[in-house]
């Protein structure tokens, strides 16, 4: 509406709605010549700003073109602009009435300042105005003030793909704990103000992704934004990056997204019900300082036929439930990003516990992470009906079991250490029968991809070092 306002405005109304004669150029026959070809809308509309755009072309024919062109588009453009809709776009009293109180105000000094020719000072004011989240544009009608679009202040994603993948990027901190707010605003103030209260001295960031909340989870995450960085219990940075999804994407999709932003040597999948109570960092470094270390957290699940699981105190499990999953970034190359399918969060975790374990990594229960957090109830379980959550949990485990019907010898309850070949220099790397000759092998610190094995029954391909190269 915006272009049709700027052209209606200097348009000759009466002329306009007169009916009278006006030279309609070549534009209609071009229109009309894309819509009698198979109705090609998009070609249509085309023409329309083609038209709207021409330098050469007067506001008052323009105007009469769209309301001939509306009678086929059917976007009701007469009844719009006989109303008072496209005064009120630049009516600056309109704007003013949209906005809080203190805004208001804060236009009205700015406006005083402006008419003495204090322009240093309203500017001042206009950087105000625009760190609380609104635009101000000055019109020979007055100051127009309206909230910043979403993109135009934030960081806005419609898929995880929108975020740039920092796999290989430096660690620019130690943990980066992820998070994923969906309508959640209680749960996810809990959760972050609990990591600010026990850092313990640690690098961390808090990744987060608003995946379309329709609540005020919005508006307090984007007042976060505008605060800038957090603050630890002793007063270190809190690095934050928070990113909104324009709908909700899904579960995983949320996941992806936050793990391709994440910058720490280590990702803390955390769930937003999870309130930390003490220092959780140390044993998660030292756990996964171990290279053999595959994703680890406070509560384990085992099976024995793939359909049934059960909690397990480990150490190692089949699975690490999803409040809380911690893995080194570095990994994410070998297990790949999760199948997006899973948009409701359950049987996700084992799903992607699994890629780590057909890596050659271990999963691992941490009894003593679990006596350092609070596990909250999960909202979005509780506010499903029983035949919701079937149906979800069905779904779901129809796209693990489709993956992992195969995955038996993965389990705990059938391992056998010499069906385990960790690393990249085993002697069963290729095929399950032998490796690389000397030949074959890439240059020393380089990587080469291909499909191997660490189990006998499994493959998988990734760029991979091998650590036997001599240089």
């Amino acid at each position: 509406m915006a272009a049709i306002n700027r052209t209606l405005l200097p348009a000759d109304k009466e002329r306009i709605f007169s009916h009278a004669s006006i030279d309609r150029g070549s534009w209609q026959e071009a229109f009309l010549a894309e819509v009698e070809n198979d109705l090609n809308i998009p070609r249509a509309m085309a023409v329309v700003w083609d038209m709207l755009r021409d330098g050469e072309l007067d506001p008052t024919t323009k105007v009469v073109l769209l309301l001939d062109f509306d009678r086929i588009l059917g976007f009701d453009l007469k009844n719009y602009l006989q109303s008072d809709l496209p005064q009120n776009k630049v009516d600056a009293q309109t704007y003013l009435a949209s906005v809080p109180p203190e805004i208001a105000n804060k236009v009205h000094e700015r406006e005083a300042l402006r008419s003495r020719g204090d322009y240093s000072h309203a500017d001042h004011i206009r950087e105000e105005i625009e760190a609380s989240g609104y635009t101000i544009k000055d019109t020979e009608q007055g100051s127009l003030v309206q909230p910043r679009r979403l993109e135009d202040e934030f960081t806005v994603l419609s898929s995880s793909g929108d975020v740039p993948e920092n796999i290989s990027g430096p660690d620019l901190f130690e943990f980066s704990v992820n998070l994923l707010a969906h309508n959640s605003r209680e749960d996810l103030e809990r959760c972050i103000a609990s990591i600010c209260r026990h850092t313990y001295h640690r690098s961390i960031e808090l990744v987060i992704v608003d995946n379309g909340s329709t609540d005020d989870t919005l508006p307090y995450l984007q007042e976060l934004v505008r605060n800038g960085d957090l603050t630890g219990e002793n007063g270190q940075p809190v690095g934050l990056q928070v990113l909104f999804a324009d709908h909700n994407m899904g579960f995983a999709a949320g996941r992806n997204a936050t793990m391709r932003a994440s910058r720490g040597h280590y990702i803390v999948l955390m769930d937003t019900s999870i309130e930390v109570k003490g220092n959780i960092w140390e044993p998660l470094a030292m756990t996964l300082a171990d290279r053999n270390m595959g994703v680890v957290g406070p509560y384990g699940l085992v099976t024995e036929d793939l359909r049934e699981f059960e909690e397990s105190s480990g150490p190692d499990v089949d699975a690490v439930e999803g409040y809380l999953m911690a893995f080194r970034r570095e990994l994410l190359s070998e297990v790949g990003w999760i199948d997006e399918r899973f948009r409701f969060y359950r049987l996700m975790d084992i799903h992607c516990s699994f890629f780590f374990k057909t890596s050659g990594y271990r999963v691992l229960t941490m009894p003593l992470v679990a006596e350092r957090i609070e596990k909250h109830p999960h909202r979005e379980w509780f506010s499903l009906s029983e035949d919701e959550r079937a149906t979800k949990s069905k779904k779901n485990y129809d796209i693990f079991r489709d993956r992992w019907h195969h995955g038996q010898s993965l389990l705990v309850a059938n391992y056998r250490s010499d069906n385990l070949w960790r690393g990249h220099d085993h002697p069963y790397h290729l095929e399950g029968t032998h490796t690389h000759a000397p030949d074959e092998l890439p240059p020393a610190g380089t990587t080469h991809t291909h499909n191997h094995q660490h189990w006998p029954d499994h493959s998988h391909e990734h760029p991979h070092y091998h650590e036997n190269r001599q240089s």
